[in-house]
C-alpha cells in the first residue's frame, strides 16, 4: 500500500483528525492540507533519491527508529520538540527555507488556511511521511540487512526495531489495516506495528548537512546504522545478481511512495511533467487575464 492510499484509509483519517486537533484547525481543511503537503514531501524524497547520496540521506531518516513516534502519538506533533525533529527532516529533503515557504503558500491557497498555520503543519507532515515510509519499508529493509555482506551485526541477524506493541490508549500507529510480516530465514512471522520504544541513533552526530543537531542515544544500538554509509560509498552489489544496493533501496522506498520508475522515469515525472503543467497554467492564466 502506498502512502497516498494509507492517508485515505480510516486509520489515516483518524491520524489526520488528531493532527487537526493538535494544531486547532478544521478537520476538512486539515485533510486537504495534509494531503497536499504529503504529495510535496513525497516528491522531495523522490527528488533526493535521484543521487546515491540522496538515497543514503533518505535511508538515514527512515532507519532512525525515533521517527516511529510520529505515528505512535500524532497529537504530540505540535510540540516544540516534534517540530524541531520535523524541521531536521525538511533540512535534509529540502534544505532551503524559501522552497519550504513556497510549498506552504501553495498548500494554504488549496486548503483555505493561512500560510503561517501551514508552515507549522509542514514539519509535522514530514515526520508522518517518514514514519509511514519506515513502517511499510522495514520488512524489505530487514531482508536487505540479512542478505548483504557487511550489514548484518555480530549476532547474525538485524535487531528488531525498538518496541513491538501498541502503546496503551490512543490510535494504533498504522495508517492501514494490512498485515505486514517481517521475513525470516525460514518462514515469515507475523509482525506487530512499530512502537517508538527507545530511539536509536542515526549514524554520526548529526544528520548530514542539516545545520541542526539531532538527538543522540549512545546507549542504543541500531541494526541499520551502517546502511547509509555503505550507500554513500557505492559499489555494493546484492547477492544473486539482485543489482546494486542503491537501486534496491531506491526501489523499496519508491514502491511505498507509489513511484517506482527508476531514476530516468522519476526525472521525467518530477521535471518534464511539472514543467508542462506549469506552462499550461501560465497559458490559461494569460487567457483569463485578457478577458
Amino acid at each position: 500500500m502506498t502512502i497516498e492510499a494509507s492517508l485515505r484509509s480510516p486509520e489515516g483519517q483518524q491520524i489526520i483528525n488528531q493532527v487537526a486537533r493538535a494544531f486547532n484547525i478544521d478537520d476538512d481543511k486539515a485533510n486537504a492540507a495534509v494531503s497536499s503537503l504529503t504529495d510535496a514531501v513525497s516528491a522531495r524524497i523522490q527528488r533526493s533519491m535521484l543521487s546515491r547520496g540522496g538515497v543514503a540521506d533518505v535511508a538515514a531518516l527512515v532507519t532512525n527508529p525515533a521517527a516511529a513516534s510520529a505515528l505512535a502519538d500524532p497529537k504530540a506533533l505540535a510540540t516544540p520538540e516534534a517540530i524541531a525533529d520535523g524541521n531536521q527532516i525538511l533540512d535534509v529533503l529540502i534544505g532551503n527555507k524559501h522552497i519550504s515557504r513556497k510549498i506552504a503558500a501553495r498548500t494554504a491557497s488549496r486548503s483555505d488556511l493561512d500560510t503561517g498555520t501551514v508552515e507549522k503543519l509542514l514539519p509535522a507532515v514530514a515526520s508522518l511521511v517518514v514514519a509511514e515510509l519506515q513502517r511499510q519499508a522495514q520488512p524489505a529493509l530487514d531482508k536487505v540487512v540479512r542478505a548483504v555482506p557487511g550489514l548484518v551485526g555480530a549476532g547474525g541477524s538485524p535487531l528488531p526495531m525498538p518496541g513491538d506493541t501498541i502503546p496503551s490508549g490512543g490510535v494504533p500507529n498504522e495508517w492501514n489495516t494490512d498485515d505486514r510480516s517481517a521475513p525470516s530465514p525460514s518462514q515469515p512471522a507475523p509482525r506487530k506495528p512499530i512502537n517508538p520504544g527507545q530511539p536509536l541513533p542515526i549514524p554520526g552526530d548529526n544528520i548530514p548537512g542539516i545545520g541542526r543537531s539531532s538527538r543522540q542515544y549512545p546507549e542504543a544500538q541500531n541494526p541499520y546504522e551502517r546502511l547509509p554509509d555503505i550507500l554513500r560509498r557505492g559499489g555494493q552489489q546484492a547477492p544473486g545478481g539482485g543489482g546494486s544496493l542503491e537501486d534496491i533501496i531506491r526501489s523499496i522506498f519508491g514502491s511505498v511512495l507509489g513511484s517506482n520508475r527508476g531514476v530516468i522515469g522519476t526525472m521525467i515525472q518530477l521535471f518534464l511533467i511539472r514543467w508542462i503543467a506549469s506552462l499550461i497554467r501560465r497559458v490559461f492564466s494569460g487567457v483569463l487575464t485578457r478577458r
